[in-house]
């Protein structure tokens, strides 16, 4: 019966502390059940338990896994058993651990196996650092702020390490409490001093977002219906111009475009004491391309090219392989490419201080796809200007605090924010040295798992 309720109670807890609008909070106490009831079970039985457990947790994002990304089934069951592996090995591995009376390296070992799984599927599944339990914190400032020293991986570690260490303060308490406090004082002690840095008010820019309704692929501006939405968006752009906005964002794919109509874009947004950067799908050359036209005062066009792709839905577009970077500090970006960690630490190293994302979204994913770009620039302290046609158009600043945020279809933001030019995080430095200290910590607690049980702690 204990086991039941435990996998039953680790199953909830992860269904409400993962997936589309996780709550915080869940997803910390999610595995404390299943690894406290597992020190008392066969393995096996632990084994099943948390296979059922973690399965129900996912129940809420099948339907945007198979519906919305119309991802296949066998993908699909493939990040459903990746999730299974991840926690079946940290509950197992934990037990072991516990069982052997080796709490420190149970606390401080175990969460590195979760750490290596998520970023092995970063590395080797074509979707970045997209499936990570660390977004769930994204609306935590305190705790998100530990993604500029590890990236998202200390986070997560963060996330499995804190259940281990309650767990194993039942057999154990000094040696645990010990390791719970070292965790939390010096992931306190970090984000109180990230948290106290300030931008430089003499970098302050004023950013202006709009997102009307469109459809996911752009309409032609040679068509009644795309000239008739570049009229409306020529007049909000020109709006926000006048009440003084010196950047304004649109989402992507907002217009389908060739050579003979691209002057027709260019003249209707074109302002003459701002940039505006605009989503388009550009037909050039026999090739179609998922661009962010960047307009400048003067006339001039610069074009970025999304290098990151969707697989299944974008397979007709071709990849761009370059970042662009405006003035020396205006990075441009598109939706997807936020997912991926090493782009921005490019764009970092480059000078950008300020990234400029027209994006799709999927409307039930706005929240954990707008917190995902949040993070990219809590990463490498960078503000983020981003435009979702079908999500939530937002402006958020190097310490993650959300300037602004709105709901698409006829939305509009005007925001000043602060980037920090002159200073770059230790993440944007230093790129994924945790992933690699994770290998260390999970040999050692591999071999910790295999020696003799302490007498009178037997499964």
């Amino acid at each position: 019966m204990m086991t039941i309720l435990a996998t039953l109670l680790s199953g909830l807890l992860w269904f409400g502390g993962t997936g589309l609008h996780p709550v915080p909070a869940l997803t910390w106490l999610a595995p404390l059940p299943l690894i406290l009831a597992s020190t008392r079970v066969r393995p096996r039985t632990a084994l099943c338990a948390t296979a059922l457990a973690w399965s129900i947790g996912q129940c809420g994002v099948l339907g945007y896994y198979l519906g919305t990304l119309r991802l296949p089934v066998p993908v699909v069951a493939g990040v459903v058993l990746l999730g299974i592996g991840l926690a079946t090995g940290t509950v197992l591995l934990a037990r072991a651990l516990l069982l052997r009376g080796r709490t420190v390296l149970a606390v401080l070992a175990v969460p590195s196996l979760w750490v290596l799984g998520e970023y092995a599927a970063s590395r080797l599944l074509p979707h970045g650092a997209w499936w990570s339990l660390a977004y769930t914190q994204a609306d935590v400032r305190p705790v998100i702020q530990l993604t500029a020293l590890t990236g998202v991986w200390g986070v997560t570690y963060l996330l499995l390490a804190v259940p281990v260490a309650l767990a194993a303060l039942r057999a154990s308490t000094r040696p645990a409490l010990t390791c719970l406090l070292v965790l939390l004082l010096g992931a306190g002690g970090w984000s109180a001093w990230s948290l106290s840095r300030s931008p430089d008010p003499a970098e302050r820019v004023t950013v202006g977002l709009v997102a009307l309704r469109q459809p996911e692929d752009g309409l032609p501006i040679d068509e009644p219906p795309g000239r008739d939405l570049l009229t409306r968006y020529a007049a909000r752009v020109e709006g926000l111009v006048a009440r003084g906005a010196r950047i304004v964002v649109l989402p992507e794919k907002v217009f389908a475009v060739s050579d003979p109509t691209m002057p027709v874009l260019v003249a209707a947004l074109r302002q003459a004491d701002a940039q505006v950067v605009v989503g388009a799908v550009r037909q050039r050359a026999g090739r179609a391309s998922n661009v962010a036209l960047v307009l400048e005062p003067g006339g001039t066009v610069a074009t970025y090219e999304k290098q990151h792709l969707i697989p299944g839905l974008e397979d007709w577009l071709t990849p761009g392989d370059g970042e662009v970077v405006v003035e020396g500090r205006f990075g441009v970006a598109i939706c997807k490419d936020l997912d991926y960690p090493g782009l921005v630490r490019r764009y970092r190293a480059q000078g950008a201080s300020v990234l400029l994302v027209p994006a799709l979204d999927f409307t039930s994913d706005g929240w954990l796809h707008g917190r995902m770009a949040l993070v990219r620039g809590v990463e490498n302290g960078l503000v983020v200007v981003r435009a979702a046609a079908f999500g939530r158009p937002m402006v958020t600043d190097p310490g993650g605090r959300m300037l602004g945020e709105t709901t698409a279809g006829d939305a509009e933001l005007l925001v000043s924010a602060a980037p920090t030019a002159g200073w770059r995080t230790v993440y944007s430095r230093t790129g994924d040295w945790f992933p690699f200290l994770s290998v260390i910590l999970l040999v050692v607690a591999v071999v910790g798992s295999r020696r003799p049980v302490t007498a009178g702690r037997r499964p």
